[in-house]
């Protein structure tokens, strides 16, 4: 399958963006999974990728022109589902797992001993507000999804427990975290740049770094590659992101992906 030129889609904040792309000598993409290749879901394993993606992300991996990784707050085994066993690197659970596509099971950090201690009174605390069925359990982290629910329920079950939680992760080292529809506390001491920067590290020289996605949670991320790289944001134009560059949405990834695809596909490694 090929895109064309005329489909080329600007990168806000960065002119010159795709002559960079062609004239750098390796290329690495690093992309969000939630609110960047798939829209929000009320269900998390409902949201799946924009029509479309999947073959273009196939396209960009089968290319061999670029190093590809997708790096998620979610355990890698969903990301991996999600994309339909995708032959690609995976890093899942905010850098606390690993998964390529040479391996059977992904790579996993275990929290310390003190750290699981804290999940656990976290669990506790949410359960006591009778928040049962809005977590989900994750290596690293326990988060409560409020998507879907009245924006003043919302608010208050998120108010609620980031008090609970943020009192809980003073003493366990811990750190809670707003996301896009909910509120995360997870293992202090690693997060997506962390995961990202051992990845560039593989890399070789002169090697283009872009990193795109939607959430606080990239801000780790777009602050490790913003003196070599390119942090692209999903969504409004702000301020206060660590990301240069901007795309509208989703349908805006995707012509994004679409356009790498069509200006590396003559390069050589």
């Amino acid at each position: 399958m090929k895109w064309h030129s005329e489909k080329k889609i600007a990168i806000r904040n960065v002119p010159g963006f795709w002559d960079r792309v062609c004239s750098s000598r390796s290329r690495f993409l690093g992309l969000d999974y939630d609110g960047t290749l798939a829209p929000f879901h009320v269900d998390p394993m409902q949201a799946k990728p924009l029509a479309g993606v999947l073959d273009v992300l196939h396209s960009l991996v089968n290319q061999n022109a670029t190093a590809v990784a997708i790096i998620s707050g979610r355990p890698a085994a969903e990301v991996l589902m999600l994309l339909d066993k995708l032959p690609v690197t995976i890093v899942g659970s905010h850098g606390f797992e690993l998964w390529r596509p040479t391996d059977n099971t992904p790579v996993v950090i275990q929290p310390s001993a003190e750290q699981k201690v804290g999940l656990e009174k976290a669990k506790e605390a949410a359960l006591q507000k009778g928040y049962g069925e809005k977590l989900e359990y994750k290596v690293a982290s326990l988060a409560m999804h409020t998507r879907g629910l009245p924006a003043q329920v919302a608010s208050a079950m998120e108010e609620g427990i980031l008090a609970a939680w943020t009192g809980i992760s003073s003493f366990q080292t811990l750190e809670c975290r707003r996301f896009n529809g909910g509120v995360e506390i997870r293992c202090a001491g690693r997060h997506k740049g962390d995961a990202l920067s051992e990845l560039l590290r593989g890399q070789p020289p002169g090697n283009f770094p872009v990193y795109v996605g939607d959430d606080e949670t990239d801000e780790d991320a777009f602050r490790i590659i913003r003196d070599t790289g390119i942090g692209i944001k999903v969504g409004a134009t702000s301020a206060s992101t660590a990301a240069r560059g901007f795309l509208e949405d989703c349908a805006a990834v995707k012509k994004f992906l679409e356009t790498w695809v069509s200006v590396t596909s003559t390069l050589r490694d």
